[in-house]
C-alpha cells in the first residue's frame, strides 16, 4: 500500500450543502436589493411623483444593508463554529486514527486556502491602486495642456480656468502616492506568495510530496516496500506536518521581509 492509495475513512461530517445554497441564495437577494435600490436612485431622478420612489429608495438601502450585515456576521459565525467544533474533536481524539488524519488534513488545507485568500485580496487591492494611480496621473497630466488652451477662448465658462490648476495638483497627489507606497512591489510579492502557496497545495491534495514518493520506494529487486496501516498513518501524518511547516515558511518568510524593510530606515546612519 502506498500513500497516495491510503485513505482516511470518510467517517466525519461534511458541510451540509443546504447551508452553501443558502448562503448563495442570501448573497442573489443582497445583490438584488443593490440593483434595484440603483434602478429606483435613476427612476427618482426622471420621474414625476418623487415620493413613491424615494420611499422604495429607502426600503431598497435598507434591505441592502441588511442583508449585507446578516451575510457578514451569520455565516463568519456559522464558520467559527465549524471550526471550532472541528478543534475540538481534535482534541478529544488525541489517538492516531483515520477520522484525526482526516480532520488534521481538512484544516491544514483550510488554513492554506485563508492565506490564500488573504494574499489574493493583498494582490487584487495592491494592483487597482497601483493602475488607477498610474492612470490617472497618465490623464490628468496629458488633459491640462489642453484644457490651457481652451481657457484662452473667451467663450469657455468660468469653472472652466480653474481645472488647468486643479487637475495638475491631482496628477502631482497621485504620483506622489504612487511613489510613496509600494504598490507595484507588494502586488507582484503577493502574486508571488499566491502562486508559491497554491503550489504546494496543489502537491499536497495530488499526494505528490517527497513523503509521497517516500511510500513507493521500492526494494533492490523492484518490488515496492510493504507497509502496515499503522506505518501509512504515520507517514500520512509527517506529511500534513511537512505541508504545515512549508506554508508557515512561505507566509513567514514574507512576514520578515516586511518587517526588515520598515526596520531598515530606523536603522540607517544619520549623516553628521
Amino acid at each position: 500500500m502506498t500513500l497516495s492509495e491510503y485513505k482516511p475513512h470518510q467517517n466525519y461530517e461534511e458541510k451540509p450543502s443546504s447551508l452553501v445554497g443558502l448562503r448563495r441564495f442570501l448573497k442573489v437577494l443582497e445583490y438584488l436589493f443593490l440593483d434595484a435600490f440603483a434602478a429606483t436612485v435613476i427612476i427618482t431622478l426622471v420621474a414625476k411623483n418623487k415620493q413613491l420612489f424615494v420611499t422604495l429608495d429607502a426600503v431598497f438601502l435598507a434591505g441592502f444593508v441588511f442583508f449585507v450585515l446578516f451575510n457578514s456576521q451569520y455565516f463568519s459565525a456559522k464558520d467559527k463554529a465549524e471550526r471550532e467544533r472541528k478543534y475540538e474533536q481534535l482534541l478529544e481524539s488525541p489517538k492516531l486514527s483515520d477520522d484525526r488524519l482526516q480532520l488534521e488534513r481538512e484544516n491544514a488545507l483550510r488554513y492554506c486556502q485563508k492565506l490564500v485568500e488573504d494574499y489574493s485580496r493583498t494582490r487584487q487591492t495592491a494592483r487597482n491602486f497601483y493602475y488607477f494611480l498610474q492612470i490617472s496621473t497618465i490623464i490628468f497630466s496629458g488633459v491640462t495642456p489642453v484644457l490651457v488652451l481652451v481657457d484662452k477662448l473667451d467663450s469657455s465658462p468660468g469653472w472652466l480656468n480653474w481645472l488647468p490648476v486643479i487637475l495638475p495638483a491631482l496628477a502631482s497627489i497621485f504620483a506622489s502616492f504612487s511613489t510613496s507606497f509600494p504598490l507595484e512591489t507588494r502586488w507582484k510579492e503577493a502574486n508571488k506568495i499566491v502562486e508559491n502557496l497554491e503550489a504546494e497545495q496543489e502537491k499536497f491534495s495530488l499526494r505528490i510530496t517527497k513523503l509521497d514518493m517516500e511510500s513507493i520506494k521500492t526494494e533492490g529487486g523492484g518490488q515496492k516496500i510493504k507497509r502496515t496501516e499503522e506505518q501509512m498513518r504515520q507517514l500520512e501524518k509527517q506529511a500534513i506536518a511537512s505541508f504545515i511547516n512549508q506554508v508557515n515558511n512561505i507566509h513567514l518568510n514574507q512576514v520578515q521581509s516586511e518587517v526588515e524593510k520598515i526596520q531598515e530606515p530606523e536603522t540607517e546612519p544619520s549623516g553628521d
